[in-house]
């Protein structure tokens, strides 16, 4: 009778660990396929994104820069927070300067479509519509020198263009 008692209560802490041992695989399982969706939708966004250069060129004020993209995928952008602009140049005296620019603070920004100020859905960047950022730079442009621009989105989308003065 004590061998049953005992086997019973063994039997009984096995089948708890095991109910114990399911529910976290179950769990980590639903954790492993949430975060592949996640990653996903992730990537069929990143999929319909697509941005296109435009234009790039230097203001009458040499320490300026405009560049004009184009969204030409089918995703809606803004969040102009976590864009990124890269701008390398050289500088009146000749130095190389390869610098980040975050939003609003070095770049500002203004969309149009097809020439026209924006209407619909103001700050975000439908397909179709055209946006310039203007970039303020530190130092003033080289003349003659030939100078890059490089946009990221958030989603990794990037667009780069050259341009002179």
């Amino acid at each position: 009778m004590e061998n049953a008692i005992t086997g019973l209560i063994i039997i009984g802490v096995l089948i708890l660990a095991l109910l114990g041992l399911s529910e976290q695989s179950l769990s980590a399982y639903a954790s492993i396929s949430d975060a592949m969706r996640q990653m996903q939708d992730r990537l069929v966004e990143r999929g319909r994104t697509d941005i296109t250069p435009v234009a790039a060129a230097t203001l009458i004020s040499p320490d300026y820069v405009q560049v004009k993209l184009k969204n030409t995928g089918q995703v809606k952008l803004a969040d102009y927070n976590h864009w990124d602009a890269i701008v390398q140049y050289a500088d009146v005296v000749g130095v190389n300067h390869v610098d980040w620019y975050g939003y609003p603070g070095g770049w500002t920004e203004t969309i149009d479509q097809d020439g026209q100020p924006e209407v619909f859905e103001k700050g975000i960047l439908n397909p179709g519509e055209e946006i310039v950022l203007t970039i303020h730079l530190p130092a003033d442009v080289q003349i003659g020198s030939i100078n890059r621009a490089i946009i990221a989105t958030p989603n990794g989308i990037t667009a780069s263009t050259v341009f002179t003065r």
